[in-house]
């Protein structure tokens, strides 16, 4: 949850919340307020909260990355701020801003995605990147860091185990699992992990 600036239209009093206080607020005041609560205010016609992003300038954005080779730099927050401006559109029954925000929000994901991919393979610099897509390059570095690690083990010597007609290692073709193999079963019915193949 992230925190983002609102415009307090009218006077609030202290509120308490859970463990928490919001509040006073005079109206004009401009606040950072985490998103939950400036949902809350925002609906209550307490406060109003900047737009963001206008569909014009998220058009704007898409050709620009359809463009650029490299991946524009987008605010942290940017998604979350796009998917509250759609709610806000939904709210106030503007069908067609909130289908064509989705829409081109859709389109800028799937032109930035193979670009995050490449970058996942080198995440030094993370920077220009929304919350979601730190998640998804940190998680993508990780598996292909752990694809890394294990083919690189399929390939090491002397890790122990008896090598198969094949020249694998028996423990490799078991998946690492002690003594699975059922007495009887032919080599050639057993899966690559070793188990009976299924009749």
């Amino acid at each position: 949850m992230m925190k983002q600036q609102v415009r307090i239209l009218k006077d609030i009093p202290e509120v308490k919340l859970v463990n928490r206080k919001l509040g006073p607020f005079v109206s004009g005041d401009e606040p950072e307020l985490w998103t939950w609560d400036a949902a809350v205010l925002n609906r209550l016609g307490d406060a109003e909260i900047p737009q963001a992003i206008t569909v014009p300038e998220l058009r704007k954005l898409l050709l620009l990355e359809e463009r650029s080779m490299e991946l524009i730099p987008l605010p942290e927050d940017f998604y979350e701020s796009v998917a509250y401006i759609f709610l806000t559109f939904l709210s106030k029954n503007k069908l067609e801003e909130a289908d064509e925000l989705r829409a081109k929000t859709y389109s800028l994901w799937e032109i930035r995605l193979p670009k995050l991919l490449k970058r996942a393979l080198s995440p030094d610099d993370l920077s220009g990147l929304s919350l979601e897509e730190h998640f998804l390059i940190n998680n993508v570095a990780e598996f292909i860091d752990n694809c890394n690690r294990r083919l690189r083990k399929l390939f090491e010597s002397g890790e122990g185990g008896e090598k198969n007609e094949t020249g694998w290692l028996v423990r490799h073709v078991a998946g690492d699992k002690a003594d699975i193999q059922k007495q009887g079963v032919p080599a050639s019915e057993l899966h690559a992990e070793g188990t009976a193949a299924q009749r």
